[in-house]
């Protein structure tokens, strides 16, 4: 038969842990606040942050590089009615950047330059999708809005 054995546990008094709180709470109380207020105050980025990606439809050639390399398949090929003598198949890359996770190789490994990354933080979109056309992924994100 199995003996089960009862493990006491030694009895605390729960003055002391709210004694604890209270001191933590105390102490945190009169120190600068890590938050930011956003839209009232913005804080610098960094000098090697990059988040937003453009795309200039006039020096991409259609190579599907950057679709290739993205590793959670967020650059699509997208067919487009342009004249581009550099461009005779007439696809540009779409980003989706729900699922963009800003690795940076699009950049990398574009051939001409066409894809790049530029510090822009504020994103925000009023529709609810975040897939970017080729025209879109040319304007400035304050044109894209309109």
């Amino acid at each position: 038969m199995i003996e089960i054995k009862e493990i006491k546990q030694p009895r605390r008094i729960p003055f002391f842990g709210m004694i604890g709180g209270m001191f933590t709470v105390f102490r945190h109380a009169f120190q600068k606040p890590v938050t930011v207020q956003y839209p009232e105050k913005r804080e610098d980025q960094g000098d090697r942050f990059r988040f937003r990606i453009y795309l200039s439809t006039d020096d991409c050639v259609g190579c599907t590089l950057c679709e290739q390399v993205c590793p959670n398949l967020s650059i699509t090929m997208m067919l487009l009615d342009k004249e581009n003598p550099r461009n005779k198949r007439k696809i540009y890359p779409s980003v989706n950047f729900g699922t963009c996770t800003v690795c940076r190789n699009c950049e990398e490994i574009c051939p001409t330059d066409a894809i790049y990354l530029k510090g822009v933080f504020e994103t925000s979109r009023t529709r609810n999708s975040f897939f970017y056309n080729p025209l879109e992924l040319e304007k400035n994100e304050e044109d894209v809005r309109r």
